[in-house]
């Protein structure tokens, strides 16, 4: 689990770039002639969100280059069709997020085998584009450098899937809840968070969400904010979205206080704090996080059924301010797995605070939505 950061709080958030890639005139490398082991490790999905948008968020791997002495210039993505540039490391109006050769998340002691040779890179794509520009097919490009001289290496085509996403009801119920940390890349931590496990790189958090509640003026709490109790979201009853089993309940963190401060008793396990995972068959396993000591009211080995109460939103764990953290994940423990994407089946938008620390904006008449994935800060009466 990440530190919480609300669409409400200011975030500053910074992007590492490469320069923007010239036209090369360096030697053309035909795909698969040194391609350095590239292949799209999650291919993109097409993911539907309530601002119109489509959104393709997905990696691509490759082995160390640095090892054989080339430099990264660029990486770009295309429209396999015809040729258009989607992303590239110099778009800023995109996201692309290069994770360098890996170092094991998890401690050497902890693994069943001796570790050799696992250093690759990934690159996390983030494409928001509307309907219309959405390609049937994906290819990439990878400009490397050495001795001034470009190597230019087409590879890794893949087709964009039109498959069918889970639709789940709301984990919580009422008015005025933020959608904070999904769907688009930028100033957004969950897909940024990549954790390498045994010599695996994933994005375990890709479409997670942390949900908040503001007030009518947009402020999430009233009176003190370093008191967890203040906040809007906290004390909120958490729902199973479906029926499912329970496979893990952790229970008895403390919430921390005051609110913005994290106890150093934290790791890789325990990060989500008073959570419960529960199994949804032919689905994945969904996860809900950060809730109140001791209000977790099912156990391991239960069966749930959509709507079920669960527990309350709390402050525990990873968390620097009061909010439930939500995913829908391929495997058991989250850190071993990839994100996936699901759909609400409704919610009524209300309004937006477009961006971390923007200004809340309600819609004139809001908008009943079924089946879309929620948008980064978007304000939702849920039912």
């Amino acid at each position: 689990m990440r530190k919480f950061i609300s669409c409400i709080v200011p975030l500053v958030a910074v992007i590492l770039l490469s320069p923007s890639c010239s036209k090369n005139s360096g030697m053309y490398i035909p795909a698969n002639e040194g391609t350095f082991g590239m292949k799209v490790t999650f291919a993109p999905v097409v993911v539907k969100s309530t601002n119109g948008k489509i959104n393709l968020l997905y990696s691509v791997d490759m082995s160390d280059f640095g090892t054989e002495g080339y430099k990264l210039k660029d990486f770009q993505v295309l429209n396999s069709a015809n040729g258009t540039l989607l992303c590239s490391l110099s778009d800023t109006g995109k996201y692309m997020l290069v994770h360098k050769p890996a170092i094991e998340s998890i401690p050497e002691e902890l693994f069943y085998y001796p570790l050799v040779g696992h250093a690759t890179y990934r690159f996390s794509i983030g494409l928001v584009l509307d309907p219309a520009q959405v390609p049937t097919k994906i290819k990439h490009r990878l400009v490397l450098t050495k001795d001034t001289k470009d190597k230019i290496i087409d590879a890794a085509e893949t087709s964009v899937s039109v498959g069918s996403i889970p639709v789940f009801s709301s984990p919580l119920k009422g008015d005025r809840f933020v959608s904070a940390n999904t769907t688009t890349l930028i100033n957004n931590q969950h897909p940024g968070y990549q954790i390498t496990y045994r010599g695996n790189t994933t994005v375990p958090e890709r479409f997670c969400v942390d949900w908040n509640k503001i007030d009518a003026t947009g402020t999430p709490y009233h009176g003190d904010s370093g008191i967890y109790g203040n906040w809007y979201i906290y004390g909120q009853n958490v729902y199973a979205v479906a029926e499912g089993s329970v496979i893990a309940v952790n229970d008895g963190m403390p919430d921390q206080s005051p609110v913005g401060t994290l106890s150093n008793d934290l790791n890789l396990y325990n990060g989500g704090g008073n959570s419960v995972v529960v199994y949804i068959a032919g689905v994945g396993y969904t996860i809900y996080g950060h809730m109140i000591p001791n209000s977790i009211v099912v156990k391991t080995g239960q069966s749930v059924t959509k709507g079920q109460l669960i527990g309350k939103v709390g402050n525990s764990g990873n968390s620097q301010a009061p909010h439930l953290h939500f995913g829908l994940h391929t495997e058991f423990p989250y850190y071993i797995s990839e994100g996936l994407p699901y759909y609400i089946d409704s919610m009524e938008k209300t309004g937006s605070t477009g961006k971390p620390g923007g200004t809340l904006v309600t819609l004139p008449v809001s908008v009943v939505l079924l089946n879309e994935l929620v948008e980064n800060c978007g304000v939702y009466n849920l039912r």
